[in-house]
């Protein structure tokens, strides 16, 4: 008995290590980057963000490192994912959830599965070789891009990575709505149609929220499939034309990574700057997300 109650409480210390290894590892994670990117993220808090990045390994006092074009195509690049997908998919969990039958169901839900779990690199290989060119063969001529590189292919990519995020979780929200609730607007006359737009939604609407702001998120922070399908830019245009290649503030990072061979350097310094602006980004949508879960189980 004694023995059984030592070896429960080496147990309970153990998951208790391991609790607090992985708080402390994103902490020391944060804390590291802040720290390196202090002295770039002054420098922009002091003298603005800048409008252009170049650097200089030869020169590097001529060096600038602005990232207000990057930021809003980081921003644009993000919102126009996420708004294409919401469009596909907003209405396919609508569709599995409220109007289909076992067998569709069941054979969506696992697409969507395998397609989450569809690694970046293949879908940026994907669209640097399908989608590009199909872009190329519609917006070629005009002189506005040059293979097909751009936001409008990094939306088609984005997008459909971020379909899963939609479809599931907004599934598993309209799922959520008591019976009650279609039963009682049935019940008063309401079709079907008018029961899940004007009942069901509005009940799911928070957990539809927190699906828009994840695929946010993981948009956000998408690397390899970007960096093969929007372009190398440095300083994309300000410009709403989806069509010119452009850059984002993970790519931003990907193509500066050794070039500054101190790795102390301002380069180095602006690149954890950048890292940081990132963090604060998706933290800022974590934490909308972790109110909008707690809103939802609060009804």
């Amino acid at each position: 008995m004694k023995t059984g109650r030592v070896f429960e409480k080496i147990v309970e210390t153990l998951l208790l290590m391991c609790a607090v290894s992985s708080v402390l590892i994103v902490f020391l994670l944060v804390g590291y980057v802040a720290w390196q990117g202090f002295p770039q993220v002054v420098s922009w808090s002091l003298h603005g963000f800048g409008m252009t990045w170049s650097f200089d390994p030869d020169n590097v006092a001529s060096s600038d490192f602005g990232i207000i074009r990057t930021l809003f195509s980081t921003i644009y690049v993000g919102l126009g994912a996420v708004a294409i997908a919401v469009l596909i998919g907003l209405p396919t969990a609508i569709y599995i959830a409220e109007f289909s039958g076992p067998k569709i169901r069941n054979m969506i839900k696992p697409s969507m599965e395998t397609l989450a779990g569809m690694p970046s690199v293949v879908m940026g290989y994907f669209g640097f070789f399908y989608i590009c060119p199909l872009i190329f063969s519609y917006f070629g001529e005009g002189g506005k891009i040059t293979n097909g590189q751009g936001v409008l292919a990094a939306w088609m990519i984005l997008a459909t990575m971020a379909l899963p995020f939609i479809v599931s979780i907004s599934e598993d929200a309209i799922r959520a709505v008591p019976n009650s609730y279609r039963e009682a607007a049935q019940g008063l006359g309401a079709t079907r149609w008018q029961t899940t737009l004007h009942v069901i939604l509005p009940e799911a609407k928070s957990g539809i929220m927190t699906a828009v702001l994840l695929a946010l998120g993981s948009a956000l922070g998408e690397t390899m499939a970007v960096i093969m399908v929007i372009g190398p830019n440095l300083n994309p245009p300000i410009t709403l034309d989806p069509r010119p290649i452009s850059n984002v503030l993970t790519t931003l990072i990907a193509q500066n990574v050794g070039q500054d061979s101190s790795g102390t350097g301002p380069l180095n310094s602006a690149l954890y700057g950048v890292g940081f602006i990132l963090f604060v980004l998706v933290g800022i949508l974590n934490i909308a997300v972790t109110m909008l879960v707690r809103e939802r189980k609060q009804k």
